[in-house]
């Protein structure tokens, strides 16, 4: 488990599958991870999202240290080690948005990839119409 100031970030535990999957099916939030058309995710989803869980290189569940609420999750997923190319992924429950938790979730795993998983160069994919998340990566 890391910390930060403010959040937890620890490894996927399968009772997060639920809150993921809440997540998941908020249309704010999926409007922002998927081009798919914007449908319930059935409870057999939960399969899917462990098994992408365990395909990153580093998937974090976010946690407030301060109610140990959860806040969402966060990912690097190293696809080609001998590129050394980490891609970056985020999503933040929209309670939480606006707050500066992605902001610190994001310069946390960011930076672990550079400093402890090798990673040369970071990459990630966002949506047009997602502002936050593209000033968030700028200043990133």
């Amino acid at each position: 488990m890391f910390t930060t100031d403010r959040l937890f970030l620890r490894g996927f535990e399968d009772d997060d599958a639920d809150k993921l999957i809440a997540l998941h099916n908020d249309a704010k939030v999926q409007r922002f991870i998927t081009n798919e058309p914007i449908v319930p995710r059935p409870t057999k989803y939960k399969e899917e999202l462990k098994k992408r869980a365990e395909a990153c290189t580093l998937h974090l569940t976010l946690i407030l240290r301060e109610t140990g609420e959860f806040v969402g999750q966060c990912s690097i997923m190293v696809q080609e080690p001998k590129n050394r190319d980490g891609f970056f992924g985020i999503a933040l429950h929209p309670k939480f948005w606006g707050k500066g938790y992605g902001t610190e979730a994001s310069k946390f795993v960011v930076g672990y990839a550079f400093e402890a998983l090798g990673v040369q160069r970071v990459s990630l994919g966002v949506f047009e119409g997602n502002k936050a998340a593209i000033l968030l990566y700028k200043r990133l």
